[in-house]
Formats: structure tokens, sequence, C-alpha cells
């Protein structure tokens, strides 16, 4: 165990030392970072939290994508069973119910008419499955009908073309860096840095850019148009922003030319009137559709048709053999830029529609920064002279090895070019107060066996065997809340989720086996007799409290404060935030504490809905929450921003904005849903782990106990009615990690002693496993607690909820691991196993011949 080859020492070494290297570009100015090597130029991306910007979750409206495919199918089958060499006749097709229905006319060409429709359907995938399916029913008529697997397929190439055209969008735009990323099988995300006002964005990214030329039907019915009704073979279509009962007209369901044989697409001006138009130019094949289309039909009217919606409907007054057109719609010069980088970008094949969005003042985010490295200088310094205080030069190393684990961390992200954001740096702090947690256990383990009698080289090396078997289990239930976090969350959780997991990993190898190696390298240089530590104490050496004695009393007041917290629960509720209820959410900063009655009279009184608002505990930001506007006026949350802006800072002289964001009523029951099954899943997971890893009854008492601290936790948000958002979640799930990595130390410890001593009684057995293990308890309680009062002190008041809800799950987690899931191993009737022989191999059979430690 203590045994470190040369080549085995550099391998260590060089591997934190490229780790710290990849973390240098995230800490060097921007012109400095892009002067080192390529492969050092990586770096962390700072999340709009942390840098400002403007952040969409835009939702892909996947019933379009049926209908697209079935209109693509309509005019191929047209086409093939209109060739010259055995032309078809069949009467008009029907759309009704998304499926192709007609008739052929000559029943004798029904068969004909399959074989040469099958081979314009295509295989869907690897499913085996084709994208339609194709039927004769009544002797002549066809029904061609899209299949599930072939509309998913279709959904898939629509959201990766989707995905391109709005990065082209926006590097059109010409804004900075911005990240767009599929979410799920119908979502993108979009973040812009620096962008404070989406709404032009919105505009560009929503438009779906489908243009389409067809011929005006003239022989529709006015009464019928007024009715929605439409001549068989045309449809019809609305002008841009129609009222109910305004103008529409007919047109041909057969598109002439579409924007797919565009070229280029510019804004200009119309030579007459100097109004803003745009002019296009088709390729070759459009150009000709085009010319042959106007030289047919000459004295016709034909419509452009923009997403659905007719910009004019001009007569052909001659041939227009060129090749260009000009689109004219009363355009702005803005919207006609727009138009015109949306038509060279590329039509969306499914439309988008903005399902949550959020955007960060740069100040919030200038603040945010330095809200969190304060609060990680103060924690890394408060844990590290704690550290030093109790464990000497052990604890020297346990700081090295926490800063060194900190800038791995920084250059794993850098290498993966992930995103920072403030949740994250809440997970660095955090990170901060667990990763001493691996030393805490091992050098605890340590003084443990040199009070056995055993040598120094025994002592350690024996503490750091069974404490490494500790750690890592403890350390897969943690990996198992983050993963869940990881797959299940959005937007913040994910954000602490990857800083988290990635510490995980960085903080086993940095405390365990970095510390390990400085261990072996003193002891072969000093060769010491005996080990000193720290002076500082916490709990004393030979502690022996009664635990079990009094279970009966922590139960029944466990009971009780369970039900309270569910009591307050249901008759209080809590104050979810606007991640689960859906709505505007705006936050203010004024400049001095304003009366909140007058801020309500000044919203309210904007008519924009009823207003819920919130001092927070900086009593200069109120955060106020109105509902989502009642249109689909994809600009009509903007306009509720800005009205709400602009009356509070012609109140309230010195009012700055500083972010705001909207959910909408579907994504926030999936957030509650999403949250809700991550706790859900975090609970059996860990307790199935529990229960395969030792006996059922470890299982149950672990998931009853962190039933209770998720339970604790809820009723204080009922009871404090702090705001209870997506943090809040991951601080949940946070706790169930960390709550069950303090039960599986104790666990762990007491399957030991089961092994150890066979004829012990159960109540003393547990008694003094949860002893022996009370000293780390309460050091990693107390150095995470440090840490997290760093942050609720100076990380700002967007972590507070957060924070908030961190240290009351340390205090319950730890107080359930002790009074709660280790005494109830003895109601469940856990005893120690005589023909159990599993018992570790080694040095813990020198353990066995050492004999049980005085208990007196």
């Amino acid at each position: 165990m203590l045994d470190f080859p040369r080549w085995k020492i550099w391998a260590v070494i060089l591997t934190l030392l490229i780790g710290c290297l990849y973390a240098v570009p995230s800490f060097l100015p921007e012109r400095i970072a892009t002067q080192l090597p390529k492969v050092f130029q990586a770096k962390v991306n700072l999340g709009l939290d942390l840098a400002g910007g403007s952040y969409l979750l835009l939702e892909a409206q996947t019933s379009d994508v049926a209908k697209a495919r079935i209109a693509l199918m309509e005019d191929q089958i047209r086409t093939e069973l209109r060739k010259s060499d055995g032309r078809i006749a069949i009467g008009e097709m029907s759309t009704r119910d998304n499926k192709l229905t007609f008739m052929v006319r000559e029943p004798s060409q029904v068969d004909a008419a399959v074989e040469r429709i099958r081979p314009l359907t295509q295989g869907a995938g690897m499913t085996g499955q084709r994208d339609f399916n194709v039927e004769v029913r009544d002797g002549n008529t066809i029904v061609v009908t899209p299949t599930d697997a072939g509309i998913a397929k279709s959904v898939e190439d629509a959201m990766t073309v989707a995905t391109e055209v709005i990065r082209k969008r926006i590097d059109e735009m010409g804004t900075r860096e911005p990240t767009v990323i599929r979410e799920g099988a119908s979502r993108i995300v979009v973040q812009v840095p620096g962008l404070q006002d989406p709404s032009a964005l919105k505009a560009l990214l929503g438009q779906t850019a489908k243009l389409e030329f067809k011929l005006v039907d003239t022989t529709a019915n006015p009464v019928d148009l007024a009715k929605g009704i439409a001549p068989i073979g045309s449809e019809v279509v609305p002008y841009p922003n129609n009222p109910a009962g305004g103008p529409v007209i007919a047109v041909k369901r057969q598109v002439m030319v579409s924007g797919d044989e565009l070229t280029d697409a510019r804004q200009a001006y119309e030579p007459k009137t100097n109004a803003p138009v745009v002019t296009i130019t088709f390729n070759r094949s459009g150009a000709n559709k085009f010319a042959r289309t106007t030289q047919a039909n000459v004295g016709k009217p034909f419509a452009m048709i923009l997403d659905g919606k007719v910009l004019s409907a001009p007569n052909i007054n001659e041939p227009i053999l060129g090749g260009s057109a000009q689109i004219s719609g009363n355009f702005t010069v803005e919207s006609a830029n727009q138009l015109a980088i949306s038509l060279r970008s590329g039509k969306l094949p499914v439309a988008l529609k903005v399902v949550q969005e959020s955007t960060v003042s740069p100040e919030l985010g200038a603040d945010s920064i330095k809200a969190g490295i304060t609060a990680s200088i103060l924690a890394v310094v408060a844990v590290a002279l704690f550290m030093f205080a109790t464990y000497g030069r052990w604890g020297f190393y346990a700081n090295l090895a926490v800063t060194i684990n900190v800038l791995v961390i920084l250059g794993v992200m850098g290498l993966l070019n992930a995103t920072l954001t403030l949740p994250g740096i809440a997970g660095f702090v955090l990170t901060i107060g667990t990763a001493v947690d691996a030393n805490v256990l091992i050098y605890e383990r340590i003084r443990e066996e040199l009070r056995r009698g055993r040598s120094v080289v025994q002592a350690i090396e024996f503490g750091y065997k069974e404490a490494s078997r500790t750690i890592f289990e403890a350390n897969v239930t943690h990996a198992i809340a983050g993963g869940i976090m990881l797959v299940l969350g959005s937007g913040p959780i994910k954000g602490f989720a990857i800083v988290l997991l990635i510490g995980i990993a960085t903080s086993v190898f940095t405390a365990v086996t970095f510390t390990r190696l400085l261990a072996t390298r003193w002891l072969r240089a000093k060769r010491p007799t005996q080990i000193k530590m720290g002076p500082l104490r916490i709990v004393p050496d030979n502690t022996n409290i009664g635990f079990v004695r009094i279970r009966h009393i922590a139960f029944i007041v466990t009971a009780l404060l369970t039900i309270g917290a569910i009591g307050l629960t249901f008759a209080r509720g809590l104050n979810l935030g606007v991640d689960f209820v859906g709505g505007v959410s705006i936050e203010e900063k004024f400049a001095s504490p304003p009366p909140i009655d007058e801020v309500r009279s000044t919203v309210n009184g904007l008519g924009l809905g009823e207003a819920s608002l919130q001092q927070l505990a900086d009593k200069n930001i109120v955060s106020i929450r109105l509902p989502l506007p009642d249109t689909a006026d994809e600009g009509a949350t903007d306009r509720v921003v800005e009205k709400v802006k602009t009356a509070l800072a012609a109140k309230f002289p010195g009012a700055k904005f500083s972010n705001y964001s909207t959910v909408s009523g579907k994504v926030s029951g999936e957030l509650v849903q999403n949250g809700m099954l991550a706790v859900a899943l975090a609970i059996v997971g860990i307790a199935i782990f529990s229960w395969f890893r030792y006996e059922w009854q470890f299982g149950v008492s672990t998931a009853v106990a962190i039933v209770h601290d998720v339970l604790m936790t809820v009723g204080f948000f009922a009871l404090t009615q702090l705001a209870f958002d997506l943090n809040i979640v991951a601080a949940v799930l946070t706790i169930i990690g960390y709550s069950i990595n303090d039960k599986m130390v104790i666990d762990d410890r007491i399957r030991e002693n089961m092994r150890k001593y066979r004829k012990m009684d159960m109540k003393a057995l547990i008694d003094l496993s949860v002893n022996e293990t009370l000293p780390r308890t309460v050091m990693t309680s107390f150095t995470i607690m440090l840490a997290l009062g760093a942050l609720l002190i100076f990380g700002g008041h967007v972590l507070r909820g957060f924070t908030a809800a961190m240290m009351l799950g340390i205090v319950v987690g730890t107080y359930s691991s002790v009074y709660v899931s280790s005494s109830l191993l003895i109601t469940l009737g856990l005893k120690p196993n005589p023909t159990d022989r599993k018992v570790t191999t080694g040095l813990a059979s020198n353990a066995e011949r050492v004999g049980p430690r005085n208990e007196g």
C-alpha cells in the first residue's frame, strides 16, 4: 500500500501537473491565452449568470414535421404518376387526418400506381420500418400514412438541420461566442453572452423563413373564404397580423418555387418609394422554374408566402426571366435585414417556440464572480487553517491536495470546454469542504491505529488501506446523486452536477493517491518512530457516548419533527420559484431599500396581472413575479419586462435592472416532475446500492434516514418561505449525497466490527462503531460548514437559499446518521452472523490479532 516505485511517482506528478497546466489559460487574459500552444488554449467558459447575456430554450413544433413530410410526399407522388412514359390519372388528394388519400381513376392501374409509390418511401433509420405505409382500400383508393418511426427520424433530421440554421443566423448577427446545443429530442438551447435585449434574436430565431411562391386561386368563393373553406387543391392563407375575420386569400397547394432554391438574399430599397425590400436570387433550377411559371401565367396573381402568411400577391405582368425577384411587405430596415439573414441561412425545417428565457445584466454577472471568488478564498483559508491546526503536517498535505484538486477541476473543465455557472462556483466551494473528508477519514483512522499500539508504518498503511475502501463506496453514492442531476437536471442543476462529478473523481486521486505519495516520501526520508498531529481536537480520544440508549427518545423526537415538517409544508406551502410555477421573474436593484408597498402598487398599476414581490436578503434587491402574457406574440414578454423596468426607473431614481427569466407552464411542469423524479431516484438508487453492498437492513435504514433529511429540508423552506427553485433541488440532491456519504462511513465500520467482534452485543457494537467514527463525522461536518458559511455570508443573494438548505442538510444529515440510521438497525433486527467468514485480508487479520479495543 505504501510502495511507490519511481515510475508511479512520476506518473502521479505528471498527471497532476498536466491537470494544473490546463487550468492556467482560464486565469489569463484572452490576448495572452491565444499565444499559448494550441493544446493549452482550452479554457473554462463563463455561464451567462457570470458573464451576463441572454438564454433561450426553443422547442420544436414537431406536429409541423409530419405535415411537411406529407406535403413533400404529395408533390413526389403527383410528379411520379404524371410521368409521360405511363401517366396514371388520379383524383384530388386529401391530407385529412395527417395522411394522403386519393383515388385512381382506372382500377386496372392501381397496382402500377402502388409500384411507383413504394420506391418513394425510405427506411426509417435502423428500425427496419419504412417512413410511409402504402395500402389500397376499397379497390381503387390508395392511402399513404407516415409511420411513427418515419416521423421520429424526420424530427431528428429536422432538429439537426434546425440547430445548424440557428447557428448560422446568430453568426450572421455578428454576435460573439454564442452557444447552440441540442437538448433532448425536440429542444435547442441558445446562449448569447453580452446580449441584453433578446427581442431581435427571438424574432430572428422564431422566423421559420419558409418562403414559397404559389399561384392565387381566383375561382375561390369569397363567402367560403370567409368561413375558411378553399376549393379542392387549394388552401386558405391569411395576411400577417391578421385579426379574426380579417382578409385571407386562397392559393394553390402546389409550390411554384421555394426558398430552398435561393442563392442569396439582401436588404435593399425600392427605387420609386425608397421603401425597404428584400432582393432574392435563385439558383439555376429555381430561376428556370420561376421563368416557366411566370411565362405560363401572365396576367394572373401569384402570392409570396412567408411562414404560412401572405407578404404580397401581385399580378404577373410579364415573364420574370432574370433569376431574381423582390419581396415587399411593409418592412422596416431592421425587419428586412432579419428576413434576408433568415433566407440566406436557410429555412428552419420546423417551427421553434421560445419556452424559457432569461437575461442577466453584466453588472450582476460581475458581482456574482466577485462574490464567488471572495467566498472561495475565505472557504479555502478557513478550511486550511482548521486542517493545519487539527493535523499539523498531515493537514498541510490535505491543504496542498485540496489546492491542486481545485486547479485540476478547472483544468478538466477547460479540456472539456465546460461552462462554469454560479451554482458551479457553489460546487467548487462545496468541493473544498468535502475534498478534505477523505483525508479526515484517513488521518482519524491512522490516529485510531496508533492508539491500538501499531507502529507508525503499520498505522499509516492500515489507515490508507481501510479508509480507501470506505472512500470509494461513499463516493459511488455521491456520484449516483450527481449523475441523476446531470441526466434529469436543467440549467443550474447541470452546471452544479458537472463540477460535483469532476470533483468527486479528482478529489479521490488527490486526497488518497497524492497524499499517500507525500506520506511515503516522508516515511522514507525521516523514518519517524511517532506521529505528531495538531493540538486541536473537537472530539476527545476514546469518546464513549451511549447513543443507542436514547434511541427511543430520538425516534420520538424525529417522528415529531418529521410530522411537523410535513404539516408545515401542507399548511403553508412552498414559495415556489418561477422555475416551478411558470411566469416572468424580474429582479430590480434599488439605490436603497424601497418601500415594498409602493413597488407593488407601481407594478400592479401597469395592468400586467397580479404581481408577487419578495425583498431578498440584500434589502436593495426586489424579486417581482408576474404571470406570462396571455398571447402567442413572441415579443409580449419583452414588452412586459420593459414596462416594469421603465416604470420602476421613473418612480425610484437609481433603480437598475439585474436579470429576468421566463418559464412556460409546460416547462415548469416538466421541471417539477423531473425534480421530484431526481430526488426519488437518488433515494432508491443509493438505498439499493447500500442494500447490495451490505445487508438489507442497511438499505432500509439508509432510505428512511434520507427521506427524513429531505422532509426536514422541505419543511424548513415551508417555515421560512425562502424561494424554492432549481438551485434548491440541487441542494437537496447534494444533501442526499452527503448524508449517504456519512452513513456509509458508519455502516462500513459497523460491518467491520461485526466481523471482528462476533459475540459482542449489537447495541454495544453500534455504540462502539458510532463513537469510533464520531471524530470523522464531526470534523467533516465542521469543515463543510466553514466552507458553506463563507458562501452564505459572501456568496451573494442568488445562492443564499441554496447555502441555507445545504447548512441545514449537514446538521440534519449528521443527526440522522447517528440517531436514526444506525439505531434503526437494531429495530430492524440486524445481528452479527457467526458463519460470516468475510474478513479483510492482509493487515485486517493483524487487527483481529490485536483484539478489541478497551471500551471502558
